[in-house]
């Protein structure tokens, strides 16, 4: 019997032995390479985000708002981790993806000119809306499916807003104050009937300020436009262009469990769009 130490005596055991150090080095090899393959796919994705509330924000050194709760549930329900930032500048987080820097951007509309760096996902599960905000008790008596039906009424607007020309050419009776944040007060205290508002800022801060049970919202908006949670296309991130697929399944899996309509209660103490005290 040879010991380790022996060469062998035939030139066929020689070849044997030679090519069992080249097999275990090859496998040593392609070892190394899916180790660092498994290191690469398990680093976080990088996600930046502009802080407003109530969709993201820092309080108390904790990030929340609905875009952060609903990201978290995704990438749970992904089996992902993440990074997430807040940077003041958007231009600034648009450039971190033009560069291949960050993965993922949150909350942007889309428009022609981001999506030559961006992808979009299907699904939206935000709506930037400015909905018409009246008292409670005056829901089910106002009605809105065209300006018509607004007129005979106090509508309050805010100087220096853009508003759409077709809501300003109305002939409607406005009324104009210089701050946005009179106008709920202006509200209740029944100095106009109604105001076109931010639905999600408007709902959320009267939520925190005990006034929401005092309001209601017509059902169709002034205005309407989906935002989306995008991804990088220069992007490194291992398989990204799978990424928003798999998003939209998983936030499609959610509106219809009821994850994010309990996100959206949460923060807004109502699902926006669904006010069943809103007029007819």
């Amino acid at each position: 019997m040879m010991t380790p130490d022996q060469k062998p005596t035939s030139g066929a055991g020689y070849l044997t032995q030679t090519l069992g150090r080249i097999f275990m080095g090859l496998a040593g090899f392609v070892l190394s390479l899916a180790l660092l393959a498994g290191a690469a796919s398990a680093r976080d994705l990088v996600v930046l985000a502009t802080p407003e509330e109530p969709y993201k924000f820092l309080e108390d050194g904790v990030y929340k708002g609905i875009d952060v709760e609903v990201l978290d549930e995704v990438m749970r329900r992904l089996g992902l981790s993440y990074s997430l930032e807040l940077v003041e500048s958007g231009t600034r987080i648009q450039q971190e993806a033009r560069a291949g820097r960050a993965d993922m951007l949150l909350l942007f509309s889309k428009k022609p000119d981001r999506m030559e760096y961006l992808n979009y996902p299907d699904e939206s599960y935000i709506d930037i809306s400015w909905s018409f905000f009246i008292r409670a008790e005056d829901a089910g008596t106002i009605r809105f499916e065209g300006y018509d039906d607004l007129k005979g009424l106090q509508i309050g607007i805010t100087q220096d807003f853009a508003y759409t020309p077709e809501f300003l050419n109305a002939g409607l009776d406005f009324q104009t104050v210089a701050s946005n944040n009179l106008q709920i007060g202006m509200l209740l205290a029944k100095r106009v009937d109604a105001v076109p508002m931010n639905t999600i800022s408007t709902l959320y801060e009267e939520k925190k300020a005990g006034r929401l049970d005092q309001l209601a919202t017509l059902p169709l908006p002034l205005i309407t436009k989906p935002y989306y949670n995008v991804f990088a296309k220069a992007s490194t991130y291992p398989d990204i262009k799978s990424l928003p697929g798999r998003y939209d399944e998983t936030i499609r899996e959610m509106q219809s469990d009821g994850t994010l309509d309990a996100i959206l209660i949460k923060y807004l103490g109502r699902r926006p769009g669904n006010d069943d005290r809103g007029g007819s």
